[in-house]
């Protein structure tokens, strides 16, 4: 334990000081000006584009902005091959694992899949709202990089702590502020420091502290699940698993579980930022309000598991809860990052990528 503590500190610190050191004040892109305004469609107005966002400032103007067609764009960015890596990694490492039962084996195909399929969703969404003008891939990598530190060293201790606590009702109730309040630490610690101010930026830098927990937690859970250690949240005995067990419950975590890791936290700094960058210290109810919604809903999911216990129908009902759950908080994210989505990409991202309210 001590020395994977040393290790996740020196994870955090030098993620940290990498992604402080990488900074470099950016010029908003595109330049601050009149454009055609995303919200008004069919309507002849302007609005204005502050260089790093859109403000309420509107007026008329000669054309209405352009509106992409439906799906317009779906494959731009590579995502899918990264995804396709993803699933290959877990095919090929799924079938090593079961053929000699190494956990270690495990647990690198955890991590390099769950890797890909996380920097397969960055890249989609980067797409969609040029990151790359804000935020550079090796900057992402080091936020990321940070808060998986953060994750072992914080976060699993004292999950672990109320666990011993209280048990795991307890634990499953405090997570949204534990795992949130983690994910979070980076990237509020560098804006306040003045670091990744800009509204895409902090989407950019909110999605890596995501990416960076879901990794390190998936690839801690290949561990746990294959030494039966990890919690039962009915308060039973853990079964000792098969491989092929193994294998199952590491794919659904990769493709149903930790995504929302990233959903949530891109929710919450999407808002925030934004607010910020417009208000000010005027934002911060606002900014705030939504930290607190994340960490309501990530609590109410993770709670979720122990209400169906001794209930096989009841179990399923929740279970299709929380897949109703990272549906909607996709659709929530989009909703939010989408007001930061820059005048040159206006018509050319689909329309679910287009601002509706400013």
């Amino acid at each position: 334990m001590l020395s994977l503590n040393i290790f996740a500190a020196v994870l955090l610190v030098a993620g940290f000081a990498a992604a402080y050191v990488l900074y470099r004040p950016r010029a908003g892109v595109p330049a601050a000006g009149r454009y055609p305004d995303p919200v008004a469609r069919s309507a002849a107005r302007e609005r204005m584009w502050d260089s790093r966002a859109w403000t309420a400032e509107v007026g008329p103007g000669d054309t209405a902005a352009r509106v992409g067609p439906r799906f317009r764009g779906w494959f731009r960015g590579g995502w899918v091959l990264y995804l396709l890596g993803a699933l290959l990694v877990l095919i090929a490492g799924g079938a090593l694992y079961r053929s000699n039962d190494d956990v270690h084996v495990m647990a690198v195909t955890s991590f390099l899949a769950m890797s890909g399929v996380a920097w397969a969703f960055y890249r989609f969404t980067a797409a969609r709202l040029a990151l790359d003008d804000v935020i550079s891939p090796v900057q992402v990598i080091a936020i990321g990089t940070a808060t998986a530190g953060a994750v072992l060293l914080i976060a699993a201790n004292l999950n672990s702590w109320l666990i011993d606590l209280g048990g795991t009702r307890l634990a499953a109730g405090t997570v949204g502020l534990v795992e949130e309040g983690t994910k979070l630490l980076v990237p509020l610690v560098l804006f306040a420091l003045a670091r990744y101010r800009d509204p895409r930026a902090g989407i950019g830098a909110g999605l890596a502290a995501g990416f960076g927990f879901a990794v390190a937690e998936t690839t801690q859970y290949a561990y746990a699940t294959a030494s039966a250690s990890g919690p039962d949240f009915c308060g039973g005995e853990t079964a000792d698993p098969t491989a092929a067990g193994v294998v199952s419950a590491q794919v659904t975590r990769v493709f149903t579980v930790s995504p929302l890791h990233w959903l949530w936290t891109g929710i919450a700094v999407a808002i925030a930022w934004r607010l910020w960058h417009l208000f000010g210290r005027r934002g911060t109810l606002g900014a705030v309000t939504a930290i607190v919604a994340v960490m309501a809903v990530h609590s109410f999911n993770d709670s979720s598991v122990t209400w169906g216990c001794g209930s096989p129908g009841l179990t399923f009902l929740f279970q299709v809860l929380r897949w109703a759950i990272l549906v909607a908080s996709y659709l929530v994210f989009k909703a939010a990052a989408r007001r930061s989505t820059p005048p040159q990409l206006i018509g050319t991202v689909s329309p679910g990528w287009t601002p509706r309210r400013l």
